[in-house]
C-alpha cells in the first residue's frame, strides 16, 4: 500500500529475490513511481523535468509483472479477513500487504494557516512541486515557514532563482532537531551568505491576504510582504485510514525489529510510516528519509521471502543547500555534544561528530563525503569517543 519509492523496492526486491505470485502495487497519486528528493531540487530549480524523477521506466515496470492501481487510496484495512478497502468501494485480499502509505505535510493550525489563499505551498507531491516552481518563475517576495530540511532546500531554490526569501523558524536555528545549535547554526550562516534572510525562535502567527497571500504576520507582530508562502513544517505519517484496523499506531505504525506491525508477519510497514525498533540504538525510531525507504523496502521483501535478520541500518540523508551538502549518518540523541573534528566552516568542508556519554552517536559532513565515511562503522556499532579520536587522529596526520 504506496506506491512511492518504499512500496516499488518492496516489488523489485520480491521479483529479485524469486517471488512469482501475484503483487498489487497501489498509491494514491495517478504517477507512475517517482523519487521526491529531486522536487525540491532539480525540479524547483527548472533544471530538470518531471522525467527525471521516474523511479523506473514503463518497460522495467512492466518486467516486473504488477497489478497497478493507482490513483486510488486506501481507506480501511482489515488484518482478520486479510483484507484492503479502498476510496473507491472496492476491497483487495491479501497473504501478506506492506504497508508504505509515506506521510503528509503538517499544516499550520486551521484559522492561521492560509490554505483558502492562492500562493500558499507545501511540497510533498509532484504536483506540488511543479505549482511551486510555476509561481517561483512568476516571481515575488517568498516567505518559508520552517526551516527544516524541505524548508531549507526551498529556500536555496528560491534564492537561486534571484527570489527575494525569508525563512522563518520557531525553533534557535535552520535544522536544529535533526543537527543540533552548533551545526544549526553553520547552517543558517551558509543561508545568510547567499542572501536569504532567516528569522529564527519566532513562529508564524498568520498567512493573511484577499483571495491571495499578501502577508505573513509574525508572533512579535511584524508583518512580512509575501507573493509566495511555502509551509515546511514536518509531516505526519499518513496512518488515518487504519483507523479501526487494530494495528497500533504511535507516530507511525508501530512495529518490532523486523518490520512487522504488532509482530504479526503477515502486516509490515516500510518508510515514513513505520516506526520499528532498531536493535542498534536500542529504542524505537521513525526515520523520513530517502535511504531508509529503500532499504526498509527491501528488508520486508526479505522478510516475505522468509528471510531471518532484524532491521538495523546506520540512518543516513543528505541535503543539497546554497551549493553545499549536508550529510548525516547516525541519529543524534538528546544532550548529546558536536565536536567539530575535521576542516572549518570558513573552508566550506568540514565534518563534526556527536558524543554522548562515551560514545559516538552520528556524524555529520559539509561538503567531505570521504571523509564522513571513514565514520560509518563506527556509528554502526555506537563506538567509544576514544576511537573515534582516534580515527580523527589519523586523518589529521
Amino acid at each position: 500500500m504506496g506506491a512511492s519509492l518504499g512500496g516499488l523496492r518492496v516489488c523489485q526486491a520480491l521479483r529479485e529475490g524469486g517471488f512469482e505470485d501475484g503483487i498489487v502495487l497501489v498509491g494514491a497519486e495517478k504517477e507512475l513511481p517517482y523519487d521526491r528528493p529531486p522536487l525540491s531540487k532539480e525540479i524547483l530549480l527548472g533544471s530538470k523535468e518531471p522525467d527525471f524523477a521516474a523511479l523506473t521506466s514503463p518497460a522495467d515496470l512492466e518486467e516486473l509483472d504488477l497489478e497497478l492501481e493507482l490513483g486510488v487510496a486506501a481507506r480501511g484495512l482489515d488484518p482478520a479477513a486479510r483484507r484492503v478497502e479502498l476510496a473507491d468501494g472496492r476491497a483487495l485480499s491479501y497473504d501478506r500487504v506492506v504497508l508504505a502509505t509515506g506521510a503528509r505535510p503538517r499544516l499550520l493550525p486551521v484559522e492561521r494557516n492560509g490554505a483558502d489563499l492562492d500562493g500558499v505551498h507545501v511540497l510533498r507531491t509532484m504536483e506540488d512541486g511543479l505549482a511551486l516552481r510555476a509561481a517561483f518563475e512568476a516571481g515575488g517576495n517568498v516567505v518559508v515557514v520552517g526551516a527544516g530540511f524541505i524548508g531549507c532546500e526551498v529556500a536555496s531554490a528560491a534564492a537561486a532563482r534571484g527570489l527575494p526569501v525569508t525563512v522563518v523558524e520557531y525553533l534557535p536555528t535552520p535544522l536544529y532537531a535533526a543537527l543540533g545549535p552548533e551545526l544549526g547554526a553553520v547552517v543558517e550562516r551558509l543561508h545568510r551568505d547567499h542572501g536569504v534572510d532567516v528569522r529564527c525562535g519566532i513562529g508564524a502567527e498568520a498567512i493573511v491576504g484577499s483571495g491571495r497571500v499578501e502577508e505573513v504576520v509574525l508572533t512579535d507582530g511584524t508583518r512580512l510582504a509575501a507573493d509566495i508562502v511555502v509551509v515546511g513544517i514536518g509531516v505526519v505519517p499518513e496512518t488515518g485510514w487504519l483507523d479501526g484496523s487494530g494495528v497500533e499506531v504511535d507516530n507511525g505504525v508501530v512495529c518490532d525489529e523486523r518490520l512487522r506491525a504488532g509482530g504479526r508477519p503477515d502486516v509490515l510497514a516500510v518508510g515514513d510510516v513505520a516506526r520499528w525498533h532498531h536493535p542498534g540504538l536500542g529504542r524505537s525510531v521513525r526515520v523520513e528519509h530517502w535511504t531508509n525507504a529503500a532499504e526498509s523496502g527491501a528488508f520486508a521483501a526479505e522478510q516475505i521471502l522468509g528471510r531471518d535478520g532484524s532491521y538495523a541500518p546506520v540512518p543516513y540523508v543528505w541535503s543539497d543547500q546554497q551549493g553545499k551538502r549536508i550529510q548525516m549518518l547516525g541519529l543524534p540523541e538528546p544532550g548529546d555534544r558536536a565536536h567539530l573534528v575535521l576542516g572549518s566552516e570558513e573552508d566550506g568542508r568540514l565534518v563534526a561528530l556527536y558524543e554522548g556519554g562515551g560514545r559516538l552517536h552520528a556524524a555529520v559532513a559539509l561538503s567531505n563525503p570521504g571523509r564522513l565515511m571513514r565514520f560509518r562503522a563506527l556509528v554502526e556499532e555506537q563506538a567509544s569517543w576514544e576511537r573515534a579520536t582516534e580515527v580523527v587522529d589519523q586523518l589529521r596526520g
